[in-house]
């Protein structure tokens, strides 16, 4: 048994007094320990189905289980982190850190402990003191991280968390979030839209296509932990992923590289 097991599962909506089909007929299944990267255009469903797994919106077809349970409703053990940072701005960086400890009633002096753990985790440790206006983007999403790793999750919903950001900043928190991932063993679900930040993050792309999304493919990255964005292996393998993306699809046939 995988630790995610998504069977078969279709969210349909109404929209403007019309049926509408964010994704369809994904099965997947996901190992603990993981980065996965849902990758693909505006619209695919890849928001809704990483939704559908931390349990804020239900499939309407299949199902989606993790470590053995139905997913029902959102769960303490599992966090997501979406592009707009969600800092509460009259906490400093640390009671904003401090706040799913606080709810799940850890003692004061504990949150504290375990608070500047992550700050100092995530290069902050000179910045607990100050609130979310003093900060730029990238250091609020840093925050966010923080916060989100605090509460120790088992797995870390991750919805374009980089998009707003600028490149520079962009690429200094995808190797951030990988040193983190390695070292907290976190499986980790990052949907996006760039193909380069897929293969460069990912152990698995899974590739939707568009309206509505159902899976083109599941691409196992043949590179290693630490991977050069200009190497030809690199290059090579963002170039296959460039081609799958567009690639026509045949809902008949599941790519499987």
């Amino acid at each position: 048994m995988s630790f995610i097991e998504v069977k078969e599962a279709s969210k349909t909506f109404l929209q403007k007094d019309k049926l509408f089909t964010a994704f369809e007929d994904i099965t997947l299944n996901i190992e603990k320990g993981e980065f996965i990267c849902l990758l693909g255009p505006s619209g695919c469903g890849k928001s809704t189905l990483l939704n559908a797994m931390a349990g804020f919106d239900l499939v309407t077809k299949g199902s989606i289980a993790i470590d053995g349970q139905e997913v029902k409703a959102p769960s303490t053990k599992y966090v997501t982190i979406f592009q707009n940072y969600g800092l509460l701005p009259w906490r400093s960086v640390q009671k904003n850190v401090e706040l799913g400890l606080e709810q799940k009633k850890i003692p004061k002096e504990k949150r504290a402990e375990i608070a500047e753990k992550y700050i100092d985790l995530v290069g902050l440790s000179n910045f607990k003191k100050v609130h979310p206006r003093q900060l730029f983007g990238g250091m609020q999403q840093r925050v966010s991280i923080a916060r989100a790793l605090a509460v120790d999750p088992e797995i870390v919903f991750m919805d374009e968390p980089f998009g707003a950001l600028d490149a520079i900043t962009r690429m200094k928190l995808q190797d951030d979030i990988l040193k983190i991932s390695r070292e907290e063993k976190k499986t980790i679900i990052f949907v996006t839209h760039d193909i380069e930040e897929a293969v460069y993050l990912a152990d698995r792309i899974v590739i939707l296509t568009p309206n509505p999304g159902k899976l083109k493919c599941v691409y196992e990255v043949p590179l290693g932990q630490h991977r050069d964005r200009t190497s030809g292996d690199f290059l090579q393998v963002r170039d296959k992923i460039f081609q799958l993306f567009n690639m026509k699809p045949d809902n008949k046939i599941e790519y499987i590289i």
